[in-house]
């Protein structure tokens, strides 16, 4: 969990602030939101894989569970900021986007370990 916050926050912020001193016309104020969403989404879903780690069928339905709570949450605040702020379209798209793949390769990096340590735990049982 400190991984990810740690990451999320720091390219969050990294990028919010290339935007904010760099790149003014790119700045809204709304920028926050975007890694505050991916910080959430990121923990509901560690909390989550914790709590299913007894069985795989209960894993396999916990994974599908928090994809559908993932892509719910993200197209809920990205119709919001789109709604309610207006922001800039390509600083709004790269930001957003940008913070997803971050996002992304964190979720595939902690699912890879978490199958390493499966495995290690099996063969040691075994």
């Amino acid at each position: 969990m400190i991984v990810h916050a740690s990451v999320i926050l720091s390219a969050g912020s990294i990028w919010g602030l290339l935007m904010y001193l760099f790149m003014p016309q790119w700045w809204f104020p709304a920028y926050p939101i975007i890694p505050a969403t991916f910080l959430a989404v990121g923990i509901v879903e560690i909390l989550l894989m914790a709590k299913s780690k007894t069985r795989h069928a209960k894993l396999y339905n916990n994974v599908l569970i928090q994809r559908i709570i993932r892509w719910g949450i993200l197209l809920a605040v990205l119709l919001l900021l789109i709604g309610v702020y207006h922001p800039p379209k390509a600083a709004f798209i790269i930001s957003f986007m940008g913070l997803f793949l971050v996002y992304s390769f964190l979720s595939i990096w902690f699912h890879l370990v978490d199958i390493k340590v499966n495995k290690k735990k099996a063969q040691l049982e075994g």
